[in-house]
């Protein structure tokens, strides 16, 4: 070898060294650093094409002789796109090792054949039964110490060798086949993944790893997990267990032992997308996007930790034997569910869609009422509204055996006649036409709306958190969250769910509910937004913890006391029967959740204060300005959201932003040069729709359960 090779294969290696790694494992993150920065999935979507219509279809579960009558009569209803495959492992690989593609390659074919694009989907959330008989250590232990068993779904250790090593396998197979195949649009990771808690032995092998990696040595991790209570320190990370609330007679774990877990498990999940996402992009065309169906209100599992995908998608059941707004609203469904999904899975990576739309009846609630009329057609504006680029629905056939032989789909048990929900979906199809005609390619969003563009910043370690301490059996997080999305809407003001990384700078108006685990970089960043001109709105039990989850060695909540103006004293709840009340101008409110008990600073402006108690006079809401912009701090938690409602709206008129006056459960969106307005209350309610407008869809006033569009 030359001198001159030798040298620079020296320098090359020096190169390595002063970063710390090794080569391999710096050509590894320069490939992901690389692929992240180069995430752009709104490539895939035209945006003329507003928000394009599929079906899932299971080829494996229905007489061959029929796929072809089928298919074609999807394409006949207006449907663009199928789905196939996400729980047909057993029919892919039959026997280990013994792959059989030819009915999938026939399904895809008569697919195309019909016009119908495809999304192909990994069958991973159920491995058959060869392999649970032969590997049964590939499901996962629940709490109580028991092994799942075959039989259902997703119930599977994302930590167990052996199951990776078939999923990789598995994977690849079907990356090797498909990832060329012109017809299919893209790829679905699994089906609707949990993060479910797996207390096998590779998930406690695995959590220690994490733990090491995370900690470094054990000290740091009996200092943070506070071993010093009750003896509970560790000598080596080989001695940790998973905290389990079910093996203690006293439910008192470590609540950063249990923080750290929920974490671990998160990680777990999001690494198990990642990991089949990173084997597809070897394989597939650059054209085929990759995404997974996070399901409805996601919490153990943490979406944004699936980062090397392309965007990710939602499933959506809105009814689900609940009455939230009373009336008739439980056969309309929760008015938070869409809305939040939009606005959160949207602000993820810039695209999402809804990959499961309810379409009628289910199975799995306690209760499973038939829907209102138009329901689903409300439910779908919705989603367009919202920005979905696509809309598909679970499922084609209403199935005639198994586990969810109650659950509708688009046609009935005869499979051909159109079910209620069914129509509502050609219904919304044939007006999508009509949308994509009128659509205007130079349209933008109106100053007045942009004016009230928010920022709901969102955590959920928060989440996770808050619900393991929640000091009160009425406490529920996502209660408190709907509670402010809902105030934000009335407004009628575009929402994001951002993180705290995100450019806080884009956003008049910023509300961070209850969001308890803070750091000095966070509210400097927070300071520094209202400084320059933004209004933050905190709430109730902001700013107790620091990341770790502990108090901090200071007065309570001490970093964010210079932010509010105001101390917080103290807090309380109040036991079921009894309720507090509260005064915001003219108007007195009930609590019994969580109150904190403020004393404003000079300078610090009181606008709600407690009637009641033996605190009757303190402050319950606080606003100060600072700089250009000014931080409000809603200290308790009404109960019905009026109060809120009223806060957020006051601070936004303040700021001299115009806005709408909606009811809580009717939502209106801008989307492309279209309004779209949706009414999931019992009442018919009358939009402000300027005179000049063009209705294209719908009536006003808007019925319950109804949605119109204009422009």
């Amino acid at each position: 070898m030359k001198k001159s090779g030798l040298l620079l294969i020296v320098l090359i290696f020096a190169v390595f060294l002063v970063a710390g790694c090794s080569p391999n494992k710096n050509v590894h993150r320069q490939k992901v650093h690389t692929a992240t920065k180069a995430k752009n999935p709104h490539r895939f979507f035209k945006k003329a094409n507003l928000m394009g219509f599929g079906v899932y279809y299971y080829p494996e579960q229905w007489p061959e002789k029929q796929w072809e009558r089928d298919l074609n009569n999807i394409k006949k209803l207006g449907f663009e796109f199928t789905h196939f495959g996400e729980f047909a492992w057993t029919f892919l690989e039959p026997r280990e090792g013994k792959y059989d593609f030819k009915w999938l390659d026939k399904a895809i074919n008569i697919a195309t054949q019909a016009g119908l694009k495809v999304i192909l989907c990994t069958p991973t959330p159920c491995p058959p039964a060869w392999m649970a008989e032969k590997y049964p250590e590939i499901y996962l232990v629940d709490e109580s110490g028991r092994r799942r068993k075959f039989g259902n779904r997703a119930d599977v250790s994302l930590t167990d060798k052996k199951y990776l090593e078939f999923v990789d396998k598995m994977v690849t197979q079907l990356g090797k086949r498909y990832g060329h195949n012109k017809n299919i649009i893209g790829w679905q990771i699994d089906n609707e993944p949990y993060a479910t808690p797996d207390y096998s032995p590779s998930s406690r092998k695995a959590f220690q790893k994490w733990l090491k990696e995370k900690y470094g040595n054990i000290d740091s991790l009996n200092k943070v997990w506070v071993g010093s209570f009750w003896s509970t320190r560790y000598n080596n990370f080989k001695q940790i267990i998973i905290p389990n609330t079910s093996l203690y007679y006293e439910d008192k774990l470590s609540p950063q032992a249990v923080l750290d877990f929920k974490r671990f498990t998160a990680d777990a999940q999001a690494g198990f997308l990642n990991r089949q996402a990173e084997i597809l992009r070897k394989h597939i065309s650059p054209r085929q996007w990759i995404t997974t169906n996070y399901s409805n209100v996601v919490f153990d599992a943490d979406p944004r930790r699936s980062d090397k995908l392309d965007f990710i998608s939602y499933t959506m059941y809105p009814v689900s034997g609940r009455n939230p707004l009373g009336g008739n609203s439980f056969r309309i469904g929760s008015p938070y569910r869409i809305s939040e999904a939009n606005d959160y899975y949207r602000s993820i990576d810039g695209v999402t869609g809804v990959m499961e739309m309810q379409p009628g009846q289910v199975n799995w609630a306690p209760i499973n009422p038939q829907l209102l009329p138009g329901t689903v057609h409300m439910w779908l504006m919705h989603a367009f509204g919202g920005g979905c680029s696509f809309a598909c629905t679970y499922r084609y056939r209403h199935p005639l055996g198994g586990s969810e032989m109650y659950h509708d789909g688009i046609v009935g048990t005869d499979g051909v006649t159109l079910s209620r929900g069914g129509k509502e979906f050609v219904q919304a199809m044939k007006e999508m036409k009509t949308f994509r005609r009128l659509y205007d390619s130079t349209a933008v969003m109106p100053q007045k709306i942009v004016n009230r563009k928010t920022a709901f910043l969102w955590n959920q370690e928060n989440l996770w958190d808050l619900e393991n301490q929640k000091q009160t059996i009425f406490w529920h997080t996502w209660h408190h969250r709907n509670i402010y999305t809902a105030a934000i809407k009335s407004t009628g003001a575009p929402v994001d769910f951002i993180t705290e990384k995100s450019d806080f700078s884009k956003y008049p108006f910023m509300v961070a509910p209850a969001y308890q685990l803070v750091n000095q970089t966070l509210i400097k960043k927070w300071s520094k937004y209202v400084k320059n001109g933004g209004h933050l709105i905190l709430s109730c039990r902001t700013g107790e913890k620091n990341k770790n989850g502990h108090f901090f060695e200071a007065k309570w909540s001490a970093p964010i006391v210079p932010l509010i103006g105001a101390n917080i004293d103290f807090f309380d709840m109040l036991v079921r029967g009894v309720s507090g009340h509260v005064k915001a101008g003219d108007k007195t409110y009930k609590w019994h959740t969580w109150a904190d008990i403020l004393s404003p600073k000079s300078g610090t402006e009181v606008m709600a204060t407690y009637t009641d108690q033996f605190y009757k006079g303190k402050a319950a809401v606080v606003t100060q300005k600072l700089g250009k912009g000014t931080v409000t701090y809603i200290g308790v938690e009404s109960d019905d959201g009026r109060l809120e409602r009223q806060i957020i709206r006051t601070i936004y008129k303040r700021a001299g932003v115009e806005i709408e006056n909606l009811p809580t459960g009717v939502y209106v969106e801008w989307r492309d040069g279209f309004y779209v307005g949706v009414n999931y209350t019992n009442k018919a309610v009358k939009l402000p729709i300027p005179k000049e407008s063009k209705i294209i869809v719908g009536k006003n006033p808007l019925k319950p359960a109804q949605a119109i569009v204009w422009k």
